[in-house]
């Protein structure tokens, strides 16, 4: 006999496996991973087709959820997402996403910036160049960790000052990157392997680096430096986007760097502490 312990699974019905393939079409990798991944426990947890959910199981299945509310919210829009594009195209008879509004959340991000001292000891912990160079540019590019393990030298540009990285990021979208001249030094001390393919920062065998190392790699420098065990790669970018308009950078140029689609997104930085390259406005 199964388990009583095993997640209970969805089940398969082709239609709502094809209004899913539709709605994920597009889509980044991992948003694809994870927002199918939302999907499918919530087609376990009302257990019928998605043409057969009524509000009151959005709801029971809202009212389940356990965890951070900054997570519950996330899962919330997903299936409100879903749920609204199955009915604009006429693959679902009705939306019952407006049934359960999405809680409006406390603003949290000044408790997710790190001060400029903190990543200075974060990097300067790290006692392996590789690894500490993979931190640095982390902070002076404010790249995605995906966004890093992707970047190959054949997306790379020197410039006269430092250079530049041409970054396919979140959404599809492309942007270019400014490195710093230091970052971009310790960039190519790395460099052994001279194929356009090999990676900007490689990992430990030469080869590109994997999501999981590097946010490994993260949490074993926070944990030295003392710092909360929360700390992430995505903290470092934070501290990019807070750091550089602290000191002056226009809040355009870190929204192009960033990828930023709003500059509302990017203005949050810079309430969250007092105080046009990386090069120019940070401390490295």
């Amino acid at each position: 006999m199964p388990s009583t312990d095993e997640a209970p699974k969805a089940p398969q019905n082709s239609a709502d496996n094809l209004l899913i393939k539709t709605w994920l079409h597009n889509r980044g990798a991992n948003t694809r991973r994870a927002y199918e991944s939302d999907v499918r426990a919530f087609l376990a947890h009302v257990g019928k087709p998605l043409a057969q959910v009524t509000a009151a199981d959005l709801q029971s299945w809202y009212d389940s959820l356990t965890g951070a509310d900054a997570t519950r919210r996330r899962k919330l829009m997903v299936i409100k997402s879903l749920l609204s594009y199955g009915a604009a195209m006429e693959m679902l008879p009705r939306d019952v996403g407006p049934a359960v509004r999405v809680p409006k959340m406390r603003d949290s991000l000044h408790e997710r910036i790190l001060t400029q001292e903190q990543v200075r000891d974060l990097i300067d912990g790290e006692t392996d160049p590789r690894r500490r160079t993979m931190l640095r540019v982390l902070y002076a590019t404010g790249l995605r960790i995906s966004e890093l393990c992707a970047v190959r030298w054949k997306d790379l540009k020197r410039r006269q000052q430092g250079g530049v990285a041409h970054v396919f990021g979140k959404g599809g979208k492309n942007r270019t990157v400014e490195i710093p001249a230091k970052v971009w030094k310790e960039i190519v001390t790395l460099r052994v392997d001279s194929r356009p393919e090999a990676p900007m920062v490689p990992g430990h065998d030469g080869g590109p680096l994997s999501v999981d190392a590097v946010h490994r790699s993260v949490k074993r420098a926070a944990k030295r430096a003392g710092l909360p065990s929360q700390v992430s790669a995505h903290w470092l970018r934070h501290a990019y986007a807070s750091h550089m308009q602290d000191n002056g950078a226009p809040a355009h140029v870190v929204q192009q760097q960033l990828g930023h689609t709003s500059l509302a997104t990017t203005t949050r930085y810079s309430h969250a502490r007092e105080g046009a390259g990386a090069g120019k406005f940070l401390d490295l």
